[in-house]
């Protein structure tokens, strides 16, 4: 069994708010669902398209529709465009199974890319009309060695009108992805780079929205964060010798849980004063603990840097020079964005009362929103979260 390892970014047509691409990600029981929808036109139009064929497609797939089904409703549910009296979108839809397998249903996006150990894999694809539309379906093995990526097409048109008279084009993307087939490339790695390349060829002017969805199978690698010293302190050491039994790594946020979870391993805490910086405090070191760090604050600008990571209104190269950043929230970031495919949320609610005083922004209610806020972009990710509070 495999963790189905995914990531996805994109860049929004020079001049307009919204992206016209949407990808939905649908965690089910065997595997996971992804949809890359890209609109007709660009702008708020587009974006409608998208979003909404993206989300009836993932959605009617996870309740067990079927794909002619799912095709038939997003043809007579998508609003019809006053200007050029179309209801249009295109798709690619993967269904990747933690056993390795995969589905692949495409209508009119560019053929996906599939490579392994560096090497083209030839894909068997079966035509198929639904409703007048021409889909192609494809099934095929991934192992920890494949790479599977599908676009929309502003990555194959990318430096049209600027570096390249025709574009990108499939089969120079294809060649560009054979170096990204390691088994110690994320996909994170893969769909910035894509981008990045893209966003060079336009010349920072995307001539149309650009998306990317990379997809790799692994051994599920899972996290365990710990925030917060549990509400009776007499489970303290109970509560930590629990959560350390559990498979993964550990992260703890927050100085009194760190200290706590110190004096349960018999070991000092050190403190990394190479990660301090003005606004965020510096990371500390406890054997066996993954990563040590204050809590709120921290937590605070974690998801800040998860949230413009996320966004593609925001600039891409920015939020990516954020994350690699040597201080404790962009550590942080790193590691639940590249590194956990299961995020076990330990949320202690014992009160401190320095947040209670009057005036401290950061009180408890704050903290436990903030939690919610980062269990819910974790999840927007395509990982298994589970919160626990203690």
């Amino acid at each position: 069994m495999y963790f189905v390892d995914t990531a996805h970014n994109s860049l929004i047509k020079y001049g307009e708010e919204l992206c016209g691409d949407h990808v939905e990600l649908v965690n089910v029981p065997d595997g996971k669902i992804m949809v890359l929808s890209d609109g007709l036109g660009s702008g708020v139009k587009a974006n409608i398209l998208a979003t909404m064929t993206s989300k009836i497609a993932a959605t009617m797939l996870r309740e067990g529709s079927s794909l002619e089904e799912t095709i038939d409703t997003i043809v007579h549910t998508l609003p019809v465009c006053s200007e050029r009296h179309l209801a249009y979108s295109t798709f690619t839809i993967i269904k990747a199974y933690h056993t390795g397998r995969v589905y692949v249903a495409e209508f009119d996006n560019p053929s996906i890319f599939l490579l392994r150990d560096g090497k083209d894999v030839p894909i068997e694809k079966v035509k198929k009309e639904i409703n007048g539309k021409v889909i192609y379906e494809s099934t095929f093995e991934l192992d920890k060695k494949s790479l599977l990526v599908a676009v929309s097409d502003g990555v194959i048109h990318a430096g049209v009108g600027h570096s390249l008279r025709f574009g990108w084009q499939w089969k120079n993307v294809n060649d560009y992805l054979k170096d990204f087939t390691g088994e110690d490339i994320t996909t994170t790695t893969v769909a910035s780079s894509v981008l990045d390349y893209c966003q060079n060829l336009y010349e920072n002017q995307a001539g149309d929205d650009t998306t990317v969805l990379a997809v790799k199978i692994r051994e599920q690698e899972t996290i365990n964060l710990f925030t917060g010293p549990p509400f009776n302190p007499e489970n303290d050491y109970k509560v930590i010798e629990d959560i350390l039994s559990h498979d993964g790594k550990i992260v703890v946020c927050g100085g009194t849980t760190a200290s706590i979870v110190a004096r349960t391993l018999g070991e000092e805490m050190e403190i990394d004063l190479s990660t301090m910086t003005p606004d965020i405090p510096p990371a500390g070191k406890i054997p066996r603990i993954e990563l040590v760090t204050e809590g709120v604050i921290t937590i605070n600008k974690t998801i800040s840097l998860i949230r413009d990571y996320m966004n593609p209104e925001v600039n891409r190269k920015k939020a990516a020079l954020n994350l690699r950043q040597n201080n404790a929230a962009a550590m942080l970031a790193r590691l639940l964005i590249e590194r956990c495919d299961k995020l076990n949320l330990w949320v202690g609610q014992a009160i401190n009362p320095v947040h209670q005083e009057a005036g401290y922004p950061m009180g408890f209610n704050f903290k436990m929103n903030q939690i919610k806020e980062l269990a819910g972009l974790i999840e927007k990710l395509g990982k298994e979260v589970n919160l626990m509070y203690i």
